[in-house]
């Protein structure tokens, strides 16, 4: 039996990064807001695959996972020994010798469904892609932090096992971890928060890729007048709704209003770019400088043009009136605008 004793603060629905931030606190005695590292993934995506449904997915943001662990990866200096879809019982030999040699380990892609610690959704609603800190074992359990609660919590060994099998679609296959190791690295707070900020700005305005960032909204605004005549109702039907879902600004999910059974949490769609804009103004005067609130400013205005879009698009889906695509044209230039101010104040 090892358990590791890190620190750790709740952070409600910032699982992919609440670990990682645990991690720092530990090797440096120094807590970065969980939120300014979560909301560095902001961004723009447009996949395109006529093979998949929807054949356009659209994202806001660059993801969670493997790359989001990467991007602090070079910016913090940590070593990540990181494996997914292998066999259970040969996942948990090497995690236990990460914990023994003092690593601790983020557990990706979990079904709440078979966590007992999570009461509400325990053996009775399905939620996956849970994120968890590993800083324990014994021989029954492993013993883990979690963003929504405080103390240590504990996992019998079956429980994970059904918990991590499926993976979460479209990030990671089964059995999915990360090791994070600082190797002694100190880091200065500010250092860390500056450059991840200007890494995100800097992957928005000068993409090194067509469909990714500002390169990725040109791409789709010419596009866009199109689709009309190149989708039918129901593939339009399903690109909206995709984009629709991952413009949760907490979570990604449809509304009520295309989903009764939706979370019915306060969840605007409006890309959390709403969210950006409240931690860049909440701690400007201790991290940043008058252009973060500039660019609170100008996320805020960019939210609720995302907001009016995901609008549009709803009443869409629920009139099935699909031929007018050009009207989103103006609105994603005008999104398009407010992001790309919005990020140069960030790398001044």
């Amino acid at each position: 039996m090892k358990i590791l004793k890190l620190p750790h603060r709740t952070a409600d629905y910032l699982c992919p990064i609440n670990g990682l931030c645990d991690i720092y606190e530990w090797k440096t005695q120094s807590r970065i807001p969980d939120e300014l590292l979560f909301y560095c993934q902001m961004g723009f995506q447009v996949i395109t695959n006529k093979n998949l449904i929807p054949p356009k997915m659209i994202f806001l943001g660059s993801g969670i996972g493997k790359r989001q662990y990467e991007f602090w990866q070079d910016i913090m200096g940590y070593k990540i020994y990181q494996s997914e879809g292998k066999a259970f019982t040969s996942v948990m030999t090497k995690i236990k010798k990460l914990i023994d040699n003092d690593i601790p380990v983020i557990l990706f892609g979990l079904d709440l469904y078979h966590l007992a610690y999570q009461e509400k959704f325990y053996q009775n609603i399905h939620i996956p892609g849970h994120i968890v800190l590993l800083v324990g074992y014994d021989d029954n359990k492993v013993y883990v932090h979690d963003n929504s609660k405080t103390d240590i919590q504990s996992i019998l060994n079956n429980d994970l096992r059904l918990a991590w099998s499926a993976g979460y679609e479209g990030f990671s296959r089964k059995n999915a971890y990360f090791g994070i190791d600082f190797e002694g690295t100190i880091l200065n707070d500010k250092t860390v928060i500056e450059a991840g900020l200007k890494g995100m700005s800097k992957r928005f305005l000068e993409p090194p890729v067509c469909f990714m960032g500002t390169k990725g909204i040109t791409s789709l605004i010419k596009e866009l007048s199109l689709w009309s005549n190149t989708y039918n109702s129901g593939m339009l039907a399903a690109i909206y709704k995709h984009f629709i879902t991952f413009t949760g600004s907490v979570l990604p999910e449809l509304p009520k209003e295309l989903n009764e059974m939706n979370s019915g949490i306060n969840n605007p769609h409006r890309g959390s770019r709403d969210l950006m804009a409240k931690a860049l103004r909440t701690y400007a005067s201790q991290y940043g400088n008058d252009n973060w609130k500039r660019a609170s400013v100008l996320f805020e205005k960019s939210g609720n043009i995302i907001d009016q879009i995901s609008t549009h698009m709803v009443n869409d889906i629920l009139n099935s009136y699909f031929t007018d695509t050009a009207k989103y044209v103006e609105m994603f230039g005008v999104m398009q605008n407010y992001e790309t101010e919005a990020f140069k104040n960030l790398l001044s």
